[in-house]
């Protein structure tokens, strides 16, 4: 999955969300209950994991995931939602 290298080189802070419904519009974040935090390395790995992934020009009719990620910079004003 190619993610933009900016919101990598920012991230400070991965926000883990087990959603619970469909956004509300088109370029909401999928809403959820924050189940973790990871901070430091964690959030490295985490993107090194990401990026790691095949992308795939297939889509799945109905496709709902179960999980999202919110990528912080220092700030903690400005999330990058995947």
């Amino acid at each position: 999955m190619q993610l933009p290298a900016e919101a990598v080189a920012a991230t400070a802070l991965i926000e883990v969300v087990r959603i619970s419904a469909l956004p509300t519009r088109r370029d909401a974040p999928y809403p959820g209950t924050t189940v973790a935090h990871w901070a430091g390395s964690e959030d490295a790995a985490a993107l090194t994991l990401i990026e790691s992934l095949p992308g795939s020009g297939q889509h799945r009719c109905g496709f709902s995931p179960g999980w999202s990620v919110r990528a912080y910079e220092d700030s903690l004003g400005h999330c990058h939602v995947g």
